[in-house]
């Protein structure tokens, strides 16, 4: 994944950062604070491992934006769909729920199209004779 350097940051955006102590700090975006350039985050990694897990507050300076082009997995749009859910985010989940039916279709369609481009074993033998 590669980093932006740039601070817009909203809510959901996987970030970067480092902590006062230096600590190294990946997570995503959960809100904005009244103030505008404090960001809470949720912790999913760190070199501190008693951050792990939970919400922090940082500078936005101190943050640099993930680019997410990478494509998530089934298992990856089921855990941001339930926080979607916690934060009641409805666009975020309106958002979430249409790229999971789309990784289930698409997933589907890949499993199809191997079934079928799979000789059955009846043709196998019949061929080999």
């Amino acid at each position: 994944m590669e980093t932006n350097h740039t601070n817009q940051v909203k809510i959901g955006d996987w970030v970067r950062a480092k902590s006062s102590k230096g600590e190294l700090i990946h997570g995503f975006v959960e809100k904005n604070a009244l103030d505008h350039n404090i960001i809470q985050l949720r912790v999913v990694a760190s070199d501190n491992k008693m951050l792990m897990g939970h919400s922090i507050q940082i500078n936005k300076i101190k943050l640099n934006k993930l680019d997410m082009t990478v494509s998530k997995t089934e298992k990856q749009l089921r855990q941001l769909i339930d926080i979607a859910l916690e934060t009641k985010d409805e666009a975020w989940f309106l958002d979430l729920t249409k790229q999971l039916q789309y990784v289930k279709k698409t997933k589907k369609q890949a499993y199809i199209k191997a079934y079928q481009s799979k000789p059955n074993s009846t043709q196998e033998d019949f061929r080999s004779n």
